[in-house]
């Protein structure tokens, strides 16, 4: 009756098609989700370099104090109250961020939204004076290591 019922050439055209186009959707996706996935983590490696830096020149800033401190007192002078400016820029690969200073285990901790792949311990050492722990917030570049003599500790404010 119907000379269509056994003819399978058109099946084959369509079911190539389909199978070609499902293929080229799936790669299209796996290339961009990899593509997201290593952009993230690029941003992530800048923002632990970017962060190791400035921990760096924190730790640098407070074995400096604590040198002054060392050598003024070793020589029999007097130690008055000084600041050092602390030049943080308020964004990191555009994120804001994190740092904080812990007297406990003598580290600075940078993050930025509370993960860890982003998170950066710089060690600091200090023999003649403390320094006060606090935790800090980017926004703002007005930071200050502030000796204060009375207390022989560094306040950051």
């Amino acid at each position: 009756m119907l000379p269509f019922k056994d003819d399978e050439r058109a099946v084959s055209i369509s079911v190539g098609f389909i199978l070609t186009l499902s293929i080229t959707l799936i790669t299209m996706m796996v290339v961009i989700s990899s593509f997201y996935t290593m952009m993230d983590r690029a941003e992530q490696t800048i923002m632990r370099d970017e962060f190791e830096i400035h921990g760096n020149d924190i730790a640098l800033q407070l074995s400096n104090i604590d040198t002054a401190v060392q050598i003024t007192k070793s020589a029999g002078g007097e130690v008055g109250s000084f600041d050092f400016k602390l030049l943080l820029p308020t964004e990191i690969a555009g994120q804001q961020y994190s740092m904080e200073i812990s007297n406990q285990t003598k580290e600075i901790i940078f993050e930025s939204h509370g993960k860890d792949a982003t998170r950066v311990k710089v060690p600091y050492q200090v023999h003649e004076i403390e320094v006060t722990s606090v935790k800090l917030f980017s926004g703002s570049n007005d930071f200050v290591l502030h000796y204060d003599p009375a207390s022989n500790m560094i306040e950051v404010y």
